[in-house]
């Protein structure tokens, strides 16, 4: 991610082809510079709360606006280890297999 501007997010994957959309420009922005920068940002946009915050190591971005815990949503955690990596459309520890695209644009 080395734009400085965004001006929307989407996360979608294998178990949701459609997914959630973003189009708050400053919400979108403000993600990919946490994640970019590994600093904790929250936002709201289109209904969804999202969070970007520390857990387990790494970072994670989070869709449900509680960070690291087992819930349900659009939770990815590229860094986690174990079965708690995230998951989309359902819950986020112990999903089952899935493929997770996050697309900033």
């Amino acid at each position: 991610m080395t734009c400085t501007t965004y001006t929307k997010l989407q996360i979608y994957g294998s178990r949701d082809s459609t997914g959630i959309t973003i189009t708050d420009a400053s919400v979108a922005t403000g993600l990919a510079t946490a994640l970019r920068t590994s600093t904790a940002y929250a936002g709201i946009s289109n209904g969804y709360t999202m969070k970007v915050s520390a857990c387990g190591g790494g970072y994670e971005i989070t869709s449900s606006g509680v960070t690291c815990t087992c819930n349900t949503g659009y939770t990815v955690r590229p860094c986690q280890g174990g079965g708690n990596w995230g998951g989309l459309y359902g819950t986020t520890c112990t999903a089952l297999t899935q493929t997770i695209t996050l697309v900033f644009t």
